[in-house]
């Protein structure tokens, strides 16, 4: 059983249903546009004994509840109710739980048969273009508790915009390299920007990269005959990662703090990094967890 109570949508096919539906409307689709989106990709599920009553009860009530209920939707609700076979599987699964999913089924057919409220208005998502430009270089002071235990109260971190990609649901976010400054000065031109080390996110196992790796031949000379590049692979078989995405879905979330230090050539990127033409082999950050993200890296540097 999917469930983990009683209640309408404490099962994960419910809350999916729901969900879904809601997101089709928010991408503009029509009430009837966003039940056919939902009933094609349920459509394998309608007939489960266990699984279908689910559904149509979900829909029903989100489709209430949003004074969009349709009459097709509500009868096959209202038929699962009267079927029976949902609270079947309660008493047969869970006896002691079965009384109260009785209760929560009666209250939804009184739901379903109740005048619906007005219809919803449903906000649309709006998407977000962050305004940073390629070669765009800014500075994040460290200046938590956090940073004074790893001893880098004080230093920079700084990130140039090297590319962007999309984030849910539109949003067009910054991938950037990192640095970090040796102290508490930025960079005050291109020269010493340029003379900082990469900073290191992470690390990715060569093997994920190229799967056909032969265990039987050193790896960094399979990987030279594949790109025509040496790489520093360590004792583990690891590339590093060099790149990040940060999660900016409004102008509002960019933390204050940052400054603008200037626009500076990408031409010179980390000699040790390997890039897919379609991956990113990078992983997002939230601003208002970043420092918790982040902090904890300088212990592969």
């Amino acid at each position: 059983m999917g469930a983990w109570g009683t209640k309408l949508y404490q099962d994960d096919v419910a809350q999916d249903v729901k969900e879904q539906y809601k997101e089709l409307l928010k991408k503009g689709k029509s009430n009837e546009e966003a039940t056919r989106q939902v009933l094609d990709e349920y459509r394998p599920m309608l007939n489960d004994i266990d699984d279908g009553p689910v559904f149509w009860f979900a829909l029903a009530e989100t489709q209430w509840s949003l004074g969009r209920l349709l009459p097709e939707v509500k009868e096959q609700a209202l038929a699962c109710i009267d079927k029976g076979t949902d609270q079947a599987r309660w008493e047969r699964e869970n006896p002691k739980k079965a009384p109260e999913r009785k209760k929560i089924l009666e209250d939804l057919r009184i739901k379903l048969n109740s005048p619906m409220p007005p219809m919803k208005k449903i906000a649309q998502p709006k998407s977000y273009m962050c305004e940073w430009k390629i070669g765009d270089v800014y500075a994040y002071k460290l200046e938590s508790d956090y940073a004074r235990e790893k001893g880098v109260y004080g230093r920079y971190f700084l990130f140039q915009k090297i590319d962007e990609t999309v984030d849910y649901p539109e949003h067009i976010i910054p991938v950037v390299w990192v640095k970090i400054t040796d102290g508490d000065v930025l960079p005050s031109n291109e020269k010493e920007f340029l003379d900082l080390k990469y900073f290191i996110i992470g690390r990715t196992y060569v093997a994920n990269i190229f799967p056909s790796l032969l265990k039987s031949r050193p790896i960094g000379e399979q990987v030279f005959e594949r790109t025509g590049r040496e790489f520093e692979i360590d004792e583990f078989g690891r590339l590093p990662k060099y790149r990040i995405y940060l999660v900016n879905t409004s102008k509002r979330i960019i933390p204050k703090k940052i400054t603008f230090v200037g626009n500076y050539s990408t031409n010179h990127p980390p000699k040790n990094e390997y890039i897919k033409d379609d991956e990113y082999y990078g992983q997002g950050f939230l601003w208002k967890w970043f420092e918790e993200c982040m902090l904890p890296i300088f212990d592969i540097q």
